[in-house]
């Protein structure tokens, strides 16, 4: 699973509606492959929508341009990821279903709403 998804993380808990789609885009020669880049800041993520295509691997890479540590998970995948201000780090899962799911900061989803959306179609 080299498929190398950048995520760049723009905050917990804002957003502005960005979205990023991972189908198309493979690395490694992977066939179906996608990368994402997201961005953390102090409270969003940005984009707060990123898509991917069910049965394929999806690499986020998370850049954490905030103040505070950040992370990103996602519950249903067992994601759980985090990035310490000014680094960034990566994450490589398959999503089995279409559907959305929610992805988050779990430092601070609650107390900021840092979430966002991931569409798997």
């Amino acid at each position: 699973m080299a498929a190398t998804a950048a995520v760049v993380l723009a905050g917990c808990g804002g957003g502005g509606g960005k979205k990023a789609t991972a189908n198309g885009a493979s690395s490694n020669g992977q066939a179906g492959a996608s990368t994402i880049n997201l961005t953390a800041r102090d409270f969003a993520f940005s984009p707060t929508t990123i898509t991917a295509t069910a049965g394929k691997p999806v690499t986020v890479t998370i850049k954490n341009d905030g103040q505070a540590e950040h992370n990103f998970s996602i519950t249903s995948l067992n994601v759980n990821k985090d990035i310490e201000k000014g680094e960034s780090q990566t994450v490589t899962f398959t999503p089995t279903q279409s559907g959305s799911i929610q992805f988050f900061c779990e430092y601070h989803k609650n107390s900021h709403g840092m979430v966002g959306t991931l569409t798997v179609t």
